[in-house]
């Protein structure tokens, strides 16, 4: 293996060391725009605001400037803020959700189809977030990318420069030696958290990233390969142990329009942890992937369906094995990202190692047109522990008309092969967006999953054997007077009528929200829910159906923008559940910014319930009173330039009591009985102490201390709030894991 990985690099590095070599514009990313260049760019001035979505001029002005070099495209933001208007300076990591800051935005559809968008955010204390955008409107922030961004503050104004290399994604060649682009700008003002952006496009709206202004600009394309090895070693201080691991991604882009990417033992990325789950649905519970390969332009292959359902889901390469249900370690994996004629294509492989590791395939063609897709979607996976094998064949397709309606759908067919016999089915989707008006906007989803259809081997999905009709309807009011509190208000009626495959009518809904924005930034949510009476087919894994009566449930949110040091949130849901009781939970998020460089998130969320219904096994079934609480404590610390401190730390406690046996009777009845059911308890804690230290972009050094446990207790005789600081003993793994990754 060494000698092949040593023939690997030494073909790639004379592929890089001959290239063409490109001249370098002048061009300094210090977020000064006074380079004679940036006279002969283009310039961007109406803004308008979409955060609330009123579509009126801003009170601040802000220009952009736009720039196409040999090195990349280069943005420059001009914001004028008086000097008397405070501006937010937080520091956040790379990819937060939110800055807590003021803040801009530059988002790319370099192939200007409305297909994919990347988004490129920079905040005024330098912090950053990258993404890419599928779907028109699906932010997806896994995908890290190289680029360079600097800030600089004047009195009345501060300004921001990016530059974006070619290299950065695969693209399709322009023509006439220039390329069109689909280019959006936003800025946020984070005292009232208003967003002004050019143009005039929300990701609200059912098409975003197809409103993006069409830009055209000079073409040029960039050469790149980059090794990235990396090296761990995981002290396991539970069991006195220490093991080392190493591996290498190899990321190649010789043109725009074709990128591959190798990696040979890649690291799970356990310098990221998942959030804490106690679940008894019958429902998977779905991550997101952190490892750089498999987040690495993967927006092509990020093809997303109604029911969460993806067609891979990375998490499934490297997860539990079919033999014993540890990590399986992956021997390598392959990723081509590239366009050819009118074909945009993608293709992911990889292999597990040993003897029952398992091979996966995933390959995606599209032919985008200006109103229109069309593309096909395969998937393979090999599972010879199981003696399996799963094939997937889908078609999608996409058309649109203006702003007023758009329509995409999709048709899959999977084909199981294993000892038992085969196994095949098919599934059909359709969505139909329609808006009347900038205040109107309806949708209507119908799905059909069929019983035996499984994509589960290497994608992902809720659920099948189910049928849907999903009817939505917003209408959107922003025509407050000037001094009101309000900016705008949605109200939204939608519901979703359910049965399965075989005709069984299951549980429906009918949803009342109302969600207002005000000009403080503050929000205030209510929801109404109605689920109708029918059965569930699926709580008791395959024992028959039980039938639910009609169930009501409501919440009321209010969050507020923050305000000096502090940012709240609180939440109140109740909920009719098991077989006619109640259970209400609260919710309170609160954050708090001693300073620019230092922040603690505090989350807890108490749920309460007197008919908490789980299943037991066969056709028994128990309701209890459940009290749990959940916790997290998230202290961040960015002391210097690149260095970062985190503390994660989440609780889940749970106590069931005074259980109450029931089996499945006539026509999906539950009917008590006096089978003997124990109380239980469980509790989940989760520790991560976190150091890294940025290197460069994609270079890193982590050092970082993992603890935490999982436990059940019968008949638990402490009470809820001893069992919350008992979790903090539980010591499943402990552990210290030191990782460099670095890039040549």
């Amino acid at each position: 293996m060494k000698i092949i990985l040593l023939k690997v690099s030494i073909f790639f590095l004379a592929l890089w060391l001959f290239s063409p070599i490109a001249v370098k514009a002048e061009i300094k990313v210090d977020g000064k725009i006074d380079e004679p260049e940036w006279t002969s760019s283009q310039s961007y001035r109406d803004f308008v605001v979409v955060n609330p979505l009123t579509f009126t001029s801003p009170r601040n002005a802000t220009e952009v400037k736009v720039l196409s070099i040999q090195e990349g495209l280069a943005v420059a933001f001009i914001c004028d803020q008086p000097a008397e208007e405070s501006r937010t300076r937080t520091i956040t990591q790379r990819d937060a959700s939110q800055f807590d800051s003021d803040s801009v935005s530059v988002m790319v559809d370099f192939d200007a189809t409305g297909q994919i968008a990347y988004e490129f955010s920079v905040s005024i204390a330098g912090s950053y977030r990258d993404g890419a955008i599928t779907n028109e409107s699906d932010f997806n922030y896994d995908w890290d990318g190289v680029w360079q961004h600097a800030v600089n503050e004047e009195k009345d104004r501060w300004t921001v420069e990016i530059l974006i290399p070619w290299s950065i994604v695969a693209m399709r060649e322009g023509e006439n030696n220039t390329r069109k682009l689909g280019l959006l700008f936003q800025r946020v003002l984070q005292s009232n958290k208003e967003t002004f952006g050019f143009p005039a496009a929300s990701s609200e709206r059912p098409q975003f990233v197809s409103n993006f202004s069409k830009v055209e600009v000079a073409q040029y394309s960039e050469q790149e390969f980059d090794l990235l090895p990396y090296a761990t070693a995981l002290s396991d201080l539970k069991n006195n142990s220490t093991k080392g691991k190493a591996g290498l991604d190899i990321f190649w882009k010789p043109s725009g329009k074709f990128q591959l990417a190798a990696t040979v033992n890649p690291d799970f990325g356990q310098v990221e942890s998942d959030d804490l789950v106690i679940d008894f649905s019958a429902i998977e519970v779905l991550f997101s992937d952190k490892r750089p390969f498999f987040t690495e332009n993967q927006a092509l292959l990020d093809l997303r369906m109604p029911n969460r359902g993806y067609l891979i889901y990375t998490r499934r390469i490297g997860g539990p094995s079919d033999k014993d249900g540890t990590p399986s370690d992956i021997t390598g994996a392959l990723k081509v990202i590239g366009s050819a004629g009118p074909i945009n294509y993608g293709v992911l492989a990889a292999q597990e190692t040993e003897e029952e590791g398992r091979t996966f395939f995933g390959g995606r063609m599209v032919i985008p047109g200006e109103n229109w897709s069309l593309g096909t979607f395969t998937t393979y996976a090999e599972r010879p522990f199981l003696d399996r094998t799963a094939l997937v064949n889908s078609l999608d397709y996409e058309i649109k008309s203006n702003n007023v309606w758009r329509l995409q759908g999709q048709f899959l067919m999977s084909q199981i092969d294993e000892p038992s016999g085969d196994i095949s089915d098919f599934g059909a989707w359709y969505r139909l967006y329609y808006t009347p008006s900038e205040a109107w906007h309806l949708q209507m989803d119908m799905s059909h999953w069929g019983k035996d259809l499984d994509i589960s081997d290497m994608g992902y999905i809720m659920r099948t054997n189910l049928e849907e009709l999903f009817l939505y309807s917003q209408w959107r009011q922003t025509d407050f007077s000037a001094d009101s509190r309000a900016a705008s208000v949605d109200w939204t009626l939608w519901s979703i009528w359910r049965r399965n495959a075989e005709g069984t009518a299951l549980q429906s809904k009918v949803v009342f929200q109302r969600q207002e924005k005000l000009r403080s930034g503050a929000g205030i949510d209510y929801m109404l829910q109605i689920d109708t009476a029918g059965y569930d087919d699926i709580i008791s894994r395959g024992n028959g159906l039980v039938h639910f009566d009609k169930e009501l449930s409501g919440s009321a949110t209010y969050n507020t923008q923050r305000k000096g040091a502090w940012k709240k949130s609180v939440g109140l849901n109740v909920m009719q559940e098991g077989t006619g009781g109640w259970g209400e939970s609260l919710n309170a998020n609160v954050t708090w910014f001693p300073d620019e460089k230092f922040n603690i998130d505090l989350n807890a969320k108490a749920y309460l319930s007197n008919d908490w219904l789980m299943w037991l096994q066969g056709d028994r079934l128990a309701g209890y009173s459940l009290k749990q609480i959940t916790g997290e404590i998230s202290p961040s610390w960015y002391p210097a330039d690149r260095h970062e401190i985190r503390l994660r730390t989440q609780w889940i406690v749970m106590n069931a009591e005074n259980g109450q046996s029931y089996h499945i009777g006539s026509r999906g009845r539950l009917i008590s009985d006096d089978n003997m059911v124990n109380d239980f308890a469980m509790i989940n804690f989760g520790l991560q102490i976190r150091y890294r230290y940025e290197i460069a972009p994609l270079s890193d050094f982590y050092i970082v201390y993992s603890r935490g446990g999982l436990d059940r207790m019968e008949n638990p005789t402490e009470s809820t709030i001893d069992l919350f600081s008992s979790s903090t003993k539980l010591r499943n793994s402990d552990q210290i894991l030191v990782k460099l990754r670095y890039g040549f």
